[in-house]
């Protein structure tokens, strides 16, 4: 044991403190910087020197700078970030869903079928009245213009939605290629024991990113690369991607390579509009439809078998069609009858040319607003009125906008509570940093005035050599 070790351990001391110092300095910097974590520097005595009466210390080392993480704490903010993520993404496209139907509204469906009923029992009323007829006409293409505007904003809601699919599938494949960079990078700057904190850091914000994206698990390899699955399919391993393709059919797919079936349980933003333009909006349509083929088969029915009375004296002919029949019988192609070109093809009288005072079909057809019908959807056939019919749409839209919004509300609170939870482990608390600086720099001035004293100590030595 010399003076020169005490020297030795007192450099090493100031070298260990200052770096300490350096690290706190570190963390407060980036006390506001996205995904950073804070970092601590692991300090150890030293090998110690034996000596027969026994062994004497030889001051601190760096054992290594790590930074505060926790993988369950990560694990549960992602599971709970990307179910928010797709919660929030459900509940606003469910949202603008709810908003074409506009209900209650003077411009609704409901409105404009309760103005053809309306128009029909006038009718019936005066059944010779050309401005009647007119009016029946005019409700009518009302109704179906109405049926192919909703239609119109479906397909337009369900386009964003699948242009948002692209969005989020070309994001993630993009992440995956950063994270797979990334690995590599770990990978090479680990060596030796090291630690790439920084590197690391970089990748847990993009694995948050794509968690949010596509939900997913993360499993981190020994060598520090990590692997990432989607829907139990690998995304990312090591180095290697296994890009996603959006396959815009219907339904809409995303598959994978090494697999050609569809992915099944995706998460995130991703997966909500999956569900939106697989499961939602073609229900949504499926009503439209038939609401749109029954008005078509039960309106041209009872109108088909009508007559019409032109001409002076009036002249009784068979009544054509007053929907049209030719085009596919969907809320997208609903349209009048190419003959209902004017008042004088609407028919009141029934069949049998029984005189233009007959209201028997007005009257039919003014009696369907309370008629139960057989209406098809793609949950099946319900036998109920028109209105019933549309209410009942309604509300279940209301009730999943209702659903998905609490929804939404519960997982941001979960998603709110885990980061918390993930902060006060790996966030930066800038007074715990300064009060850091001070011990470590408290400690590097008593390790500066051991060099001191071994100055002195030195001196005295020489001065007993003379």
């Amino acid at each position: 044991m010399t003076i020169g070790s005490i020297l030795n351990s007192a450099r090493q001391g100031m070298r260990a403190q200052q770096t300490a110092v350096q690290i706190a300095s570190n963390n407060i910097a980036n006390a506001e910087t996205v995904g950073y974590s804070r970092q601590r520097v692991d300090l150890r005595a030293a090998l110690p020197t034996r000596f027969s009466f026994g062994t004497v210390g030889t001051g601190v080392e760096i054992a290594g700078i790590t930074r505060s993480r926790d993988t369950l704490l990560d694990m549960a903010y992602r599971s709970s970030s990307q179910a928010s993520t797709g919660a929030s993404t459900r509940s606003a496209t469910l949202t603008q869903i709810q908003n074409v139907f506009n209900e209650p509204s003077d411009t609704g469906l409901s409105a404009a079928l309760d103005k053809f009923w309306g128009a029909w029992s006038d009718l019936a009323n005066d059944p010779t009245n050309t401005a009647a007829k007119s009016m029946v006409r005019q409700a009518g293409n009302t109704v179906a213009s109405t049926l192919n505007r909703f239609a119109s904003q479906l397909d337009q809601i369900d386009q964003f939605n699948r242009e948002g699919m692209n969005a989020d599938v070309n994001s993630a494949n993009t992440i995956a290629r950063s994270i797979a960079d990334l690995n590599t990078q770990i990978i090479s700057a680990e060596t030796g024991n090291q630690t790439a904190n920084d590197l690391r850091d970089q990748r847990d914000v993009l694995l948050d990113k794509l968690s949010d994206l596509v939900g997913g698990q993360v499993v981190e390899h020994a060598d520090g690369a990590v692997a990432y699955y989607v829907a139990g399919r690998m995304l990312i391993d090591h180095d290697d991607v296994k890009p996603m393709t959006m396959n815009d059919n219907y339904p809409p797919t995303v598959t994978m390579p090494q697999n050609a079936s569809p992915l099944d349980g995706i998460g995130g933003s991703l997966g909500a509009r999956l569900a939106i333009s697989t499961t939602d909006v073609p229900l949504m349509m499926s009503k439209l439809d038939g609401i749109a083929a029954g008005l078509i088969q039960q309106v041209n029915a009872i109108h088909s078998g009508g007559t019409t009375y032109n001409g002076n004296p009036p002249v009784g002919a068979a009544a054509g069609n007053f929907f049209d029949a030719t085009t596919p019988a969907t809320a997208r192609a609903i349209r009048l009858d190419a003959t209902m070109t004017g008042a004088s093809a609407v028919a009141a009288a029934g069949p049998g040319n029984p005189g233009p005072g007959n209201n028997a079909v007005a009257a039919a057809l003014s009696a369907l607003r309370a008629t139960a019908v057989s209406l098809t959807d793609s949950t099946g056939t319900t036998t109920t009125t028109f209105n019933d019919f549309f209410n009942e749409t309604v509300g279940t839209v209301a009730t999943s906008v209702r659903d998905a919004s609490d929804d939404a509300t519960v997982q941001e609170a979960l998603a709110s509570n885990a980061e918390s939870r993930r902060q006060s482990v790996s966030g930066v608390s800038t007074d715990e940093e300064l009060i850091s600086v001070i011990e470590h720099q408290h400690a590097y001035q008593a390790a500066a005035r051991l060099v001191n004293v071994v100055d002195e100590m030195m001196a005295t030595l020489v001065n007993l050599g003379r």
